[in-house]
């Protein structure tokens, strides 16, 4: 029988060579199997249909203007392609969002400020919706506009970087 070395770096525990898990019985929980991500058509088939169901209208047509788009761009390249609260890099397209950090339906007239704009990475985005969730709740405009005040920049990334790691 032909046996293979584990691959955790410093363990030389052989495993059989017709083993799926390159990891040995004491490491085998650091293995992750690869996950065939969704093809590009499924994924933009599902952008559109969101854009058409259940996105509101008016974001939907102010995220495909070409103030927008240009700003998007600029903030991108002014941040060199970097996540603004975690440090990631990446240049591949959908992978960094511009997000608001007083979201746009909470102040309009701050939707295309630049102070009121920053890039992050789709994971602190998702971890920034949460946060949303709970400062900014529905049908409370008032309540929300002296919220807004209160969570800047700095704030929020902390707060990711929190949720993050807990």
């Amino acid at each position: 029988m032909r046996y293979k070395v584990c691959h955790k770096y410093g363990c030389n525990n052989l495993i059989p060579y017709s083993q799926d898990n390159p990891y040995c019985n004491e490491h085998s929980d650091l293995y992750k199997p690869f996950v065939k991500p969704k093809p590009t058509y499924q994924r933009k088939q599902s952008q559109r249909q969101y854009n058409r169901f259940k996105r509101d209208k008016e974001a939907n047509k102010f995220y495909h203007t070409k103030a927008w788009s240009s700003l998007s761009l600029a903030m991108k390249q002014r941040a060199n392609y970097t996540c603004e609260c975690c440090g990631r890099t990446s240049t591949k397209q959908g992978y960094l969002v511009v997000d608001h950090i007083v979201p746009r339906r909470i102040d309009k007239r701050r939707q295309l400020d630049k102070d009121n704009l920053w890039v992050i990475c789709k994971r602190c985005h998702f971890y920034k919706g949460l946060l949303e969730k709970k400062v900014y709740q529905e049908n409370l405009f008032i309540e929300n506009i002296d919220a807004s005040k209160k969570w800047n920049e700095n704030q929020c990334r902390q707060w990711i970087l929190n949720e993050q790691n807990s």
